[in-house]
């Protein structure tokens, strides 16, 4: 079921965000590779939360229930791909999950022990079973309202399109104020961050490891409209990834401009970041900037380990032969940032589908280090806190087995009245923590003025 609609995203925004579990998957930049959808959606059907093996189970219109399942059995269950029919010309996702997954879901895939201690804080993962969908080109300019349907709900997906398209002709409400009620603060000071990084450096010279991310969190409270806070972000930080989740109690708002995994007919493509360097403050230095990341022996190498460990996870589950690496050391920028970025790519092995994919790839290998399972144990040595959503992903799943996910980075997370916004870089044999933590404050430089400019 398919309506056109005549709007602008930020428009669109302005009037469905008032509506339950509103999210909007937002590419306000590369329309012409990777950012060439948006897509909104809010009111699910369900709604499903998981904290260790207890799952929140909240159907829109009846009573929530709490059963003992680990999450990954949950996605796998609701995100079973089904048989539907073809829409040619339409955007590639036209309903069904929406939400994230927290890096610490991690441990049920791979040997890591929870030595951090657990706070109070974000689920591991949420999700929403979306029935309707407002979809954006950004390449043709066009938008459309879908619905998904089952066997004898045409009326209600009527109904429920309807219902939006009165929304979207209605008046916006105006977004509010947005303000921090204290100064950020990170959970690692330079100094600690430093001497984390030294004894990271320890095992790279032991040969424990070859690369690891370390990451530390700026915290703060906060209050007022957060959807401020979000235009305020995408204002200051086009990126082809950007996402604005509301599920209640915890939001993101997230910048990434990292594409983690995108399966679309059995094709999965997945583009790491490895190499950053801060964009310049004139023509002439910006430029000497970017050549700098493009020739940087440290920063070609560190992207070479991530592109092989990925190499590797996808050819746990993809046809043999089909795992290939089209582009190498791209570099791409962005408002504050220039990113070096390459493309592995690979064709799903048949029966397989987009949780089977995620599984055999989170987290994601840019923001753990390699190996993998060695680098993470050394993640939770020398890192204060838990990730949470941080370093893990956001992701659309269709009912036909589509998926579109990002790396969980650039991304502020409020809950309650907290707000946390992490930063990290890989750490490789030629590292120096001075620069590690300069280069974790650039990544962070967009978000701080995002804040910075809307709390005035």
């Amino acid at each position: 079921m398919v309506r056109p609609v005549a709007m602008e995203p930020a428009e669109a925004a302005a009037r469905l965000r008032v509506l339950d579990g509103f999210v909007w998957l937002d590419s306000s930049a590369g329309a012409e590779r990777m950012g060439r959808y948006s897509y909104m959606a809010a009111c699910p059907r369900v709604t499903l939360r998981a904290e260790g093996e207890r799952l929140a189970i909240a159907p829109r219109n009846g009573s929530a229930r709490e059963v003992r399942s680990n999450a990954w059995d949950a996605l796998a269950r609701w995100g079973r791909p089904r048989r539907t029919a073809a829409t040619p010309g339409l955007p590639p996702f036209r309903g069904g999950l929406i939400g994230y997954l927290g890096y610490d879901l991690g441990r049920h895939l791979e040997a890591v022990p929870a030595t951090i201690p657990l706070e109070p804080g974000p689920p591991d993962m949420v999700f929403g079973v979306y029935g309707w969908v407002l979809a954006f080109d950004h390449l043709s300019g066009e938008a459309w309202l879908t619905a998904w349907q089952g066997e004898g709900e045409s009326a209600a997906a009527e109904a429920e399109l309807d219902y939006v398209e009165a929304l979207l002709s209605a008046p916006a409400r105006p977004a509010g104020a947005f303000r921090l009620t204290r100064a950020p603060v990170s959970r690692t000071p330079r100094d600690e961050y430093c001497a984390a990084v030294e004894r990271a450096l320890d095992y790279i010279r032991a040969g424990d490891i070859y690369q690891v991310n370390l990451s530390h969190r700026l915290e703060s409270e906060w209050h007022g409209d957060p959807f401020a806070l979000y235009s305020g972000l995408r204002h200051a930080a086009p990126v082809p990834y950007g996402a604005y989740l509301d599920f209640g109690e915890t939001k993101l708002l997230s910048a990434s401009p990292e594409r983690f995994l995108r399966l679309e007919g059995g094709y999965v493509e997945t583009r790491p970041i490895k190499g950053t360097r801060p964009r310049g403050a004139g023509a002439k230095s910006d430029r000497e900037m970017a050549a700098e990341l493009l020739t940087s022996e440290k920063d070609r190498a560190e992207n070479l380990m991530i592109v092989d460990l990925l190499r590797n996870d996808l050819g746990r589950v993809c046809r043999i032969g089909t795992v290939s690496v089209p582009e190498m050391f791209a570099l791409e920028g962005f408002s504050n940032v220039w990113h070096l970025v390459s493309t592995v790519t690979g064709i799903l092995r048949a029966g397989l589908g987009p949780v089977d994919l995620l599984r055999a790839c989170f987290p994601g290998g840019s923001v753990t280090g390699c190996p993998k399972i060695r680098a993470m144990q050394v993640i939770e040595e020398l890192e204060p806190v838990r990730r949470g959503p941080y370093c893990g992903a956001i992701f659309a799943m269709g009912h036909d087995g589509f998926m579109e996910s990002s790396i969980t980075i650039r991304t502020i997370v409020l809950h309650g009245e907290r707000l946390w916004l992490q930063a990290g870089g890989a750490i490789v044999a030629d590292s120096e923590p001075a620069a590690e933590h300069d280069e974790t404050m650039a990544k962070a430089a967009s978000a701080l003025a995002a804040i910075a400019g809307v709390s005035g």
